[in-house]
């Protein structure tokens, strides 16, 4: 669902696709979501907005034809079910909108068996419904992605069996590029009718797909050095979306949707079960940083907590920085760095997830020294994206003096653009465009404070 497959699937890696009967599983479980409450559980779910364009991918890498909401009129709970529904309205410049909801930051995990019971809309022609993951750290597709459910495909369209096929499928990174393998079931009746189980079995040998106990997607993972399917050894969130037309589709205009809309997806429940050796479970609402004095990069006492730079989190230059000598602000580590003219530059702080929403309402402060007046933007990466703020000489620049003089900057989050504190993945960012002279700048002491 990131991208559109590619048309000859990576075939070698399969196992087989026979539909077989699967026993019942015996496992734990770890997690689930009913949909019973008055609205959508934000400690579970939050959504992704927009046309793609803001993250540039515009139509969602797929040529999509919908801007997704966060509105009640696409997703919301209805006698105990989400529904998902993809509307004719114009809307951001696109000529529909839906959902597209996932667990990022919320639930991840690894390895389990996943159960979800999903009524699809009447695809006809053009509408998309998925139930699919995507992994945590990466770049598509060395991410990873898992396909649990997807409906409305350009062959079963053709094939005049549109409402009764599902598809399953994995994307990944083989040796460099792109890889897929999918499979796919067809049902006997119109799988619009009524709700029907689909299910993952994911262990460090295989993952396996089934629609009502009937097997029908086999991937081999047991070997991830031979196959290059280490993606898959690694912890995956949730999507549910409803898209409109596109690659999967084969439609690419409003004039060739012929589908019902509106359209609704609906789900009745989500299982995790999990006993697995090596499984490994991430609940957002029970990670939650404490409130105070984060360190991001920081060595003061006092502080709450902080990052470990020797697993958890990364300083990775990304382009034209020079580390320079200098003397630290404070304790005996400091960002220093020039920056050649001619070029962009930047840097990242990269971390594994953070719950940092007992933060929101707070600041980022750190200590900056610099001389330069060419623009420069601080920035934050959570699950919307990266978030910037401009540093325009003679603009605000949030407590910074550019005269080369240490002096204390302090960004209220609320001056970020779409930032989801629950969902942090680069805690700091530097960014700017190619500045005509030389620059140098110092940074140090950078945390996060609590209201």
């Amino acid at each position: 669902m990131e991208r559109a497959r590619l048309s000859a699937l990576f075939a070698t890696a399969c196992l087989g696709s026979a539909a077989l009967a699967l026993p019942a599983h015996a496992q734990a479980p770890v997690w689930e979501e009913n949909f019973d409450g008055p609205s959508i559980d934000g400690d579970n779910w939050t959504y992704d907005v927009g046309n793609g364009c803001q993250i540039g991918l515009c139509g969602w890498g797929n040529s999509e034809l919908q801007y997704y909401t966060s509105r009640p009129e696409n997703a919301r709970i209805e006698n105990g079910h989400l529904v998902i529904e993809a509307r004719r309205e114009d809307f951001g410049g696109m000529p529909y909108t839906s959902a597209r909801m996932k667990t990022e930051g919320r639930m991840h995990f690894k390895y389990g068996t996943l159960e979800a019971r999903i009524k699809i809309p009447e695809v006809g022609n053009g509408l998309w419904p998925a139930y699919w993951m995507l992994g945590v750290a990466g770049v598509w597709p060395a991410r990873g992605e898992i396909d649990l459910m997807e409906a409305g495909s350009a062959q079963a369209i053709a094939e005049g069996v549109v409402n009764r096929r599902v598809g399953a499928a994995v994307h990944w990174d083989y040796q460099g590029s792109q890889a897929d393998y999918g499979a796919d079931y067809t049902s006997a009746v119109d799988l619009d009718d009524d709700y029907h189980v689909y299910r993952m079995d994911w262990t460090p040998q295989y993952i396996r797909v089934s629609i009502d106990g009937q097997q029908y997607f086999d991937f081999d993972i047991s070997n991830p050095d031979a196959s290059s399917t280490h993606e898959f050894h690694a912890q995956q969130y949730l999507l549910l979306n409803l898209a409109v037309g596109g690659a999967y589709t084969g439609i690419f205009s409003p004039d060739g949707i012929t589908a019902p809309v509106p359209g609704r997806m609906e789900v009745d429940y989500i299982r995790l079960y999990q006993d697995v050796a090596g499984s490994e479970l991430y609940v957002g609402a029970d990670s939650a940083t404490p409130p105070g004095r984060f360190g991001v990069y920081s060595e003061q006492a006092g502080l709450a907590g902080h990052l470990d730079y020797n697993g958890e989190a990364n300083l990775y230059l990304w382009n034209n920085l020079t580390p320079i000598s200098a003397q630290p602000f404070e304790g005996g580590q400091v960002m220093a760095f020039r920056a050649g003219a001619g070029a962009w530059y930047g840097l990242g702080v990269a971390n594994d997830v953070r719950n940092m929403g007992n933060y929101a309402g707070g600041w980022l402060k750190f200590r900056m020294r610099t001389t330069t007046a060419t623009t420069f933007k601080i920035g934050i990466n959570t699950s919307f994206g990266d978030s910037w703020v401009d540093f325009v000489n003679g603009g605000n620049n949030y407590g910074l003096v550019r005269d080369g003089q240490w002096h204390e900057v302090s960004i209220p989050f609320s001056a970020f653009y779409d930032l989801d504190l629950n969902a942090v993945k680069q805690m700091f960012m530097v960014v700017a465009d190619p500045p005509g002279e030389s620059v140098e700048f110092f940074i140090d002491d950078v945390y996060y404070q609590s209201p």
